[in-house]
């Protein structure tokens, strides 16, 4: 962690941040306990606890579920900075004197939310990115690991091609190397699942066959499998 981002965190937690992160989970937890009543304490802490929400990430499945829910932070930091926004021509009449007492009351409460949820969003963000740098490491030997079993699975097969077809239907080739570069590990299990299934088709293919695969995005993957001569004959 940088120098900088442990000044700025103790910062946050000198402002009380911890203390207010408290105070939310308190409030989420008295609200949430009609709906948990019959559970035990241990089940009704794992329930809370496991599930992700705006100040808790929950159950760490994956670096994917890391990443995924530190955009969501972003997100929801994003909403806070926009009500501090809003109650910030109410809170210039409180400086100057000129707002009713009842503005004043809600204004101030209001600011005071706002600015406490992004400053614990923002002491979130820096925890996370140290998680991420930690399991950086070992996520991407798993992905060095899958891409090599990928590369032998993709060398059984028979001649065959890939294309990536766009949301308007425009298809491009690609390359096994370029399509396996940059997918994250739940993308190269899918593949090593579909690799794997292609090699007990592709047996009894006498002719072209087309596969088509969901990817993110909109996006289809085109995989045309074209059996060579000898298997051809051998069929025959």
């Amino acid at each position: 962690m940088k120098k900088s981002e442990n000044k700025e965190m103790r910062l946050y937690e000198s402002l009380g941040v911890n203390g207010f992160k408290r105070l939310a989970f308190g409030i989420r937890d008295l609200v949430v306990y009609p709906f948990t009543i019959k559970m035990s304490k241990e089940e009704r802490h794992n329930f809370l606890n496991n599930i992700a929400s705006n100040y808790n990430i929950g159950k760490v499945n994956s670096l994917e579920a890391v990443k995924k829910y530190k955009k969501q932070i972003f997100l929801n930091a994003g909403i806070h900075v926009c009500g501090f926004s809003i109650c910030l021509p109410n809170f210039i009449k409180v400086i100057g004197g000129t707002a009713s007492l009842p503005t004043t009351i809600l204004t101030s409460t209001f600011m005071g939310l706002n600015l406490y949820c992004v400053m614990l969003q923002r002491y979130n963000c820096i925890r996370i990115n140290e998680l991420i740098k930690r399991m950086t490491p070992r996520y991407e030997r798993q992905k060095d690991t899958i891409k090599a079993e990928l590369k032998k699975e993709d060398s059984k097969l028979t001649e065959h091609t890939y294309k990536i077809i766009d949301k308007k239907g425009i298809e491009n080739n690609i390359t096994f190397d370029d399509l396996i570069s940059n997918a994250n590990i739940e993308q190269l299990k899918q593949y090593r699942e579909y690799l794997m299934g292609l090699q007990t088709i592709e047996n009894g293919l006498s002719s072209q066959a087309v596969i088509k695969i969901p990817m993110e995005r909109h996006k289809t993957l085109k995989l045309e499998l074209n059996p060579n001569i000898h298997k051809d004959s051998a069929i025959e």
